[in-house]
């Protein structure tokens, strides 16, 4: 049976990103479609899909698109936890987007697409997929407020002022090491950082590309969260010529 996922036009510019799992933004122009809706678990899944224009009554292929932050298509998947996260960025291939992804843990999971059509109609959605066969799934838990965190040598902190539902934040971040070194940022999908937030119950997303600060190592998010809860925060970034994703968390308060 097949997974119909309505991809929505959204008018709003990638960066910040805030859209809804439901689809419900704008007029639903494109669709996309996927033979699975149950996954073996595995760090090496094959996953494919096609697009559609519901207008053109064609297959949207690389052609249609244009590059967004150096891609084509962004595709963001994790589960019901939030502690599984895969950023991955398909390839049109034999009439269909084809990617690799990272799944070893069983759950329900949340998978987005983003992208831009060549007419700059922006689309993102999501639905869900279930994984099974791998380890136990995680329990969902409180996440708290934890703004700083260290992955592999590399750390990254946000700034602690209070975070109001439906009100613009502007958070700086910095970067720093725990070695002793000094951090090395060089572009990302030419940005100097990714962070992709998500809402308690995985239905919000937020992708933001954060603006500049005094040097790589160091910028400012500006975000709108659009509801009351522990945000997970994912900030990847390249260190050292290492793509790093730093889990953290945010807690907004009315």
């Amino acid at each position: 049976m097949k997974i119909k996922l309505l991809l929505s036009a959204l008018c709003c510019a990638f960066s910040p990103l805030a859209v809804h799992a439901d689809g419900s933004h704008g007029h639903n122009r494109v669709s996309i479609e996927s033979e699975a809706k149950i996954l073996q678990a595995s760090d090496k899944i094959a996953f494919s899909f096609q697009v559609f224009d519901n207008e053109t009554k064609k297959v949207i292929t690389d052609a249609d698109l244009k590059l967004s932050h150096t891609k084509k298509i962004h595709f963001i998947v994790y589960d019901a936890a939030l502690k599984e996260f895969n950023h991955v960025h398909p390839e049109f291939l034999n009439g269909q987007w084809q990617t690799e992804l990272n799944l070893p843990v069983n759950g329900v999971y949340f998978i987005w697409a983003q992208g831009t059509l060549n007419d700059g109609t922006e689309f993102s959605v999501s639905n869900q997929l279930k994984v099974e066969g791998g380890k136990a799934p995680w329990g969902v838990t409180k996440l708290g407020d934890h703004r700083k965190e260290t992955s592999n040598h590399t750390t990254v902190e946000l700034s602690q002022q209070k975070i109001r539902v439906g009100k613009m934040t502007m958070l700086t971040y910095q970067v720093s090491r725990d070695d002793d070194s000094s951090p090395v940022v060089t572009p990302y999908l030419g940005a100097n950082a990714h962070v992709i937030a998500v809402s308690p119950d995985g239905k919000d997303l937020i992708h933001v590309h954060p603006m500049d600060g005094q040097d790589a190592a160091s910028g400012m998010l500006h975000a709108t969260f659009p509801s009351v809860g522990d945000y997970r925060m994912w900030v990847q970034l390249n260190d050292h010529d290492e793509l790093k994703t730093v889990p953290l968390s945010v807690t907004v308060v009315k």
